[in-house]
């Protein structure tokens, strides 16, 4: 940190925000000029802007690397980088398995694969029980049968009604 031997002057208070902007050159044209004409005429500013531009050159001094660890980064990098291109993955391996068999030798194994797949996996995927939707299948079928029953019986009931109404239309006087 830089030691001080006087306080940080202070700029006019209406003018203390341009003067930063002043600084990186980001007022507009008017602003600029109406700065450049307070700092013709203010001492305190002048020595304000000064400061700002001594403090703020220190705080964003470019810090570039050497060269050499410039160089020391790129052997590293190159160096990790060839060691992943020499490293075989694991599919690659197999490819270069395969790839060595004859065709007849793989499809032979193709074929034991999946019947071997069939036969064994055909145990696995059947269930010894009957599903729920059958078993509700088998619970709903009789009601389903007398169905025919209920009905009838309701044509039945309507006859009584229609006998019932009958003989009061035709009724005996």
């Amino acid at each position: 940190m830089v030691a001080r031997d006087k306080p940080a002057l202070k700029a006019c208070q209406n003018v203390e925000e341009d003067l930063v902007l002043y600084y990186y050159g980001e007022l507009k044209e008017s602003a600029q000029s109406n700065c450049e004409a307070h700092l013709k005429n203010c001492e305190t500013c002048r020595a304000s802007l000064a400061e700002m531009r001594s403090l703020l050159s220190m705080t964003a001094a470019h810090d570039e690397p050497a060269q050499t660890f410039w160089d020391d980064y790129s052997r590293e990098m190159r160096r990790k980088l060839d060691a992943v291109a020499e490293r075989e993955t694991w599919w690659r391996r197999i490819v270069a398995l395969v790839a060595s068999l004859p065709v007849p030798a793989l499809a032979t194994g193709a074929v034991l694969l999946l019947a071997l797949t069939l036969t064994l996996g055909k145990g696995l995927w059947q269930s010894s029980t009957s599903a729920p939707d059958d078993e509700a299948l088998i619970e709903v079928l009789p009601m389903a049968e007398q169905l025919d029953f209920f009905s009838d019986m309701e044509i039945l009931d309507n006859l009584d009604m229609l006998e019932t109404l009958g003989g009061q239309g035709y009724g005996t006087t």
